[in-house]
């Protein structure tokens, strides 16, 4: 468990340096753009494909980390009314379903990076090139959510 702790880590520290060059990205495309709307009366076409994009890589990568915190929304009630060992089943439970789920958008991620032969009507980018970021997103959200139930489960029991 060690080990996948510190492969996680360094995992995170990946994710979070393309979290953040993406929302600098973001935002030197976007005021630039509204500068050259402004100043030069002329908009780039371009940065409408890029940062949707890259906005739906930093919606999966993000919420990935927020699932290693178990910081994604949840509805607590149930685990909130049952006991320690229950709460830890409802926990693999869950670790499982929502592993499942991100694993599935991964495979279809895939399945559209080798099947989709289209080109963005701007940038002329193969449009699998942005199904990699579902690709991507699933995998960073799976390894995520089974960190978090490790890191649960091996818990001591607070007093």
């Amino acid at each position: 468990m060690k080990i996948y702790k510190k492969i996680m880590n360094a995992v995170t520290i990946v994710e979070n340096t393309v979290l953040a060059l993406s929302m600098i990205l973001i935002l030197v495309l976007t005021f630039g753009n509204v500068v050259a709307r402004k100043v030069f009366q002329h908009s780039w076409g371009f940065t409408e494909e890029i940062v949707v994009a890259v906005f739906v890589l930093i919606s999966l990568v993000a919420a990935g980390v927020a699932a290693r915190k178990g910081e994604l929304v949840n509805l607590a009630l149930i685990p909130d009314a049952v006991g320690p060992k229950a709460k830890k089943v409802l926990m693999v439970i869950s670790t499982v379903l929502c592993t499942a789920y991100s694993l599935l958008m991964a495979y279809e991620g895939w399945k559209k990076v080798i099947s989709d032969r289209k080109f963005s009507p701007i940038l002329h980018i193969p449009v699998s090139f942005f199904w990699g970021f579902v690709l991507v997103g699933g995998i960073s959200l799976a390894l995520h959510f089974i960190e978090n139930c490790i890191d649960f489960c091996t818990k001591k029991e607070e007093k």
